[in-house]
């Protein structure tokens, strides 16, 4: 598409500082049309993308989700009542008009939708930051980003948290341009829906926040104060009824400095744990400083708004909250602004000596193989081959057999909705929980582990010393799973 130069001003004074160069500004039409031709390249892949990441069966949290529509919520104002953590109340609402007997391909479809939208956002936010350069280099990163693949293909809240943040914050840069109120509307409205898409809405309105009080400083307004207010107010009211009390779900615990490399590394592409994550996340954090740095002198109040999204506003909530359980999905909106902060810069570097272009080149070549073998390995196995073991199971056994594990609710509750999904009707596998666990044992017996979990034994026993053998597993290779490993009870043995 053509580039549209953007004008920005300094928050300390009034002359306009030009994000582009005057030979960027003014394209040829044989310019535009390769700009058009590549940005349509980047996008369409990015799509395809998403919509290959929706196969496959639903993770835990999806699966959660849809139990509460199943079995929690008769109306939409079931919804607001049900504290829970795993409620992500925009996305309840669309599984509920769903209903919970569809497959699961059709819960991600919106969700897709959104992830893809918010592409096309960032590319849009982009082009006011740097021209066609940080467009381009943008919608790259966030295109191939693992991490917005990954939660930007699950029936849960963060596609659409990342979806209404870029559109909020792009309301905002219109509003700055344009001072119309059809943007202040806009930005209500996207940010109010923010909200309710997911809780860590507040990282990005945080920074909002700080980037209206400084522009104010430089050039009093009404508009943007007025538009902040609705959701403020819809943020007010989801603590006062649905954040004081809400239950917390389980899972491993994790500190906040394993979890922050973790994030920066995977940003990158790189690994989860030891030194090559600490070195990925070094090489992100450097890229932001550089960014922050750059920006400052062009545009402070976008700097500082920046800053706050993403280190200030997370930090903060993780102080006050002390939170043990910490993932890195809880930072996709941190991170969302980050890579369009690393657009900026490597468009930025790019527009400089052709001897520096070595450098974003080197960089993007990086992130995209680190972040391309994240979503290789996502696309290959998925986030769990659930509902293939339990065929597999029904396949290479005797029917009516029974199936026990070492975790009632994590392998209880997938096993209890993909049964459902594939015989709605006499089940040819029962599942046991360790409550009920007869004496003689089960047919089968399922342990589950993750990526960083030494692997299970080949031989077992049960809590009754009953013998099992390892007939296989089956693996994921995502951040939201687990494998299954699947063992038969050794009757030989008895």
């Amino acid at each position: 598409m053509p580039e549209t130069p953007f004008t920005t001003f300094d928050s300390g004074k009034s002359k306009p500082i030009q994000s582009s160069s005057p030979s960027d500004q003014e394209a040829a039409p044989s310019d535009r049309h390769w700009q058009f031709r590549w940005t349509i390249l980047i996008f369409g892949l990015a799509a395809a993308l998403r919509l290959v990441a929706t196969l496959g069966d639903l993770a835990i949290d999806e699966v959660w989700s849809l139990w509460f529509v199943r079995y929690k919520i008769r109306n939409i104002a079931d919804i607001f009542a049900l504290r829970h953590d795993n409620n992500h109340l925009l996305n309840t609402m669309i599984l509920y008009v769903l209903g919970s007997r569809v497959w699961g391909i059709c819960y991600r479809i919106a969700a897709a939708i959104a992830s893809i939208l918010a592409v096309w956002l960032s590319g849009r936010i982009a082009i006011r930051h740097g021209g066609f350069k940080a467009q381009l280099t943008t919608l790259t990163l966030t295109g191939a980003s693992y991490l917005l693949v990954l939660y930007g293909s699950e029936a849960r809240g963060y596609s659409y948290a990342v979806c209404f943040a870029y559109l909020s914050w792009l309301s905002l840069l219109r509003i700055q341009e344009h001072g119309r109120w059809l943007d202040a509307v806009a930005f209500a409205i996207s940010a109010s829906l923010g909200f309710l898409a997911h809780l860590t809405f507040l990282y990005c309105f945080a920074g909002f926040c700080v980037w209206a009080f400084i522009r104010r400083l430089s050039k009093p307004t009404w508009i943007v104060p007025l538009a902040l207010t609705p959701p403020f107010l819809v943020a007010g009211g989801l603590y006062l009824f649905f954040i004081r009390g809400m239950a917390i779900g389980g899972g491993p615990e994790t500190t906040v400095a394993s979890a922050a490399i973790s994030t920066l590394s995977i940003v990158a592409g790189g690994p989860l744990y030891d030194d090559g994550a600490l070195i990925a996340a070094l090489i992100v954090l450097i890229l932001l400083g550089v960014g922050f740095v750059r920006l400052w002198k062009s545009d402070r109040a976008m700097a500082a708004c920046y800053l706050t999204i993403i280190f200030l506003a997370p930090a903060f909530v993780l102080f006050v909250t002390g939170h043990q359980l910490i993932y890195p999905r809880y930072f996709l909106i941190p991170v969302a602004f980050a890579l369009l902060l690393i657009g900026y810069v490597l468009a930025d570097i790019w527009s400089t000596r052709w001897s520096r272009r070595t450098i974003p080149i080197g960089l993007i070549v990086i992130f995209l193989t680190g972040n391309g073998w994240w979503t290789a390995l996502l696309l290959n196995h998925g986030r769990g081959e659930y509902s293939h073991a339990m065929t597999w199971m029904e396949q290479n056994g005797n029917a009516p057999a029974t199936v026990s594990s070492d975790h009632d609710f994590r392998n209880g509750l997938m096993f209890e909705f993909f049964s459902t999904q594939l015989w709605p009707t006499d089940p040819p596998l029962l599942y046991v929980d360790q409550r009920s666990l007869p004496p003689q044992g089960t047919d089968w017996f399922i342990r589950h582990n993750f990526e960083a979990d030494p692997p299970h034994p080949k031989f077992i026993t049960d809590s009754y010393g009953n013998p099992y053998r390892l007939e296989r597993t089956f693996r994921h290779q995502s951040l939201t799973g687990w494998n299954w490993w699947i063992y038969r009870r050794n009757t030989k043995s008895l």
